[in-house]
């Protein structure tokens, strides 16, 4: 089969680098460190084209997750995000569409884009050096509201698992339980998310097929996250990989202040 007619050595890594990071975290290995994905497919593409790339791919790792998790899920938890996540997604879809009506979708997501992945690795820096973020409430008031902000920065950056997970792990479930409903959450806010995707063009043959030549490595991933588990210290691996998302977010932020 032929290339993509825009694919160079350059961004065909970064996609791949990035596909193999999302199946290591789906596996349930480095926390949220999925989030460098955007920002590192868009060091090498436009940001507009890597969300359009990548939502297919997420959706397809989600259901690989999914099924390693069947009916491992809290209903109630799970219900709570999806009220806040579809409001969420619903206010990300507005914003992207007056974004794109007024020709600064590719300035604001990287701005935003990039502002947000650093928000997130700077939590998670602070917190795995033993600092404590403010306490999400539990209940369904916290939930909506996580979800809420989920639905939003995932609609705009794939990048909300760590205020997922964070939420989650004040619950104090079980881990099976723990990923079980968040790989869930986000299998319905990704889909749900595929009608702004395509409506706006961000989805097109042309990243579907960009994408195809990846999806091989979803499992390969997943299974590198499994091997991982057993023989690999988590916290230094999540720590370069929080440098190396601080990095490419620092770049798209760059490109967006610069140009």
């Amino acid at each position: 089969m032929p290339l993509p007619e825009d694919a160079t050595l350059w961004s065909l890594a970064a996609l791949g680098a990035a596909v193999l990071i999302i199946g290591i975290a789906k596996a349930g290995f480095g926390g949220g460190v999925a989030i460098v994905a955007v920002p590192l497919t868009a060091a090498a593409m436009p940001p507009e084209r890597a969300i359009g790339v990548l939502l297919p791919l997420l959706i397809a790792a989600d259901l690989f997750a999914n099924a390693a998790h069947f009916r491992h899920q809290s209903g109630p938890h799970l219900k709570w995000l999806l009220v806040g996540g579809i409001t969420g997604i619903v206010a990300g879809t507005a914003v992207m569409l007056a974004l794109q009506e007024r020709g600064l979708l590719t300035f604001a997501l990287n701005l935003m884009v990039g502002s947000i992945c650093l928000f997130f690795v700077a939590v998670q820096c602070y917190r795995l050096l033993g600092g404590s973020v403010p306490r999400i409430p539990p209940g369904p008031v916290g939930g909506h509201s996580t979800g809420l902000v989920a639905g939003l920065t995932s609609t705009i950056a794939h990048s909300a698992g760590p205020i997922v997970s964070i939420y989650l792990l004040e619950q104090r479930m079980e881990k099976r339980l723990l990923v079980g409903t968040m790989v869930l959450f986000f299998l319905i806010v990704n889909v749900a998310k595929l009608p702004t995707y395509f409506g706006m063009g961000l989805i097109n043959p042309s990243t579907l097929w960009a994408g195809l030549w990846t999806l091989p490595l979803i499992p390969v991933g997943v299974w590198l996250g499994l091997w991982m588990h057993k023989r690999i210290p988590e916290k230094p691996f999540v720590a370069v990989m929080y440098l190396g998302a601080a990095a490419a977010a620092g770049n798209m932020l760059y490109r967006a202040l610069a140009g």
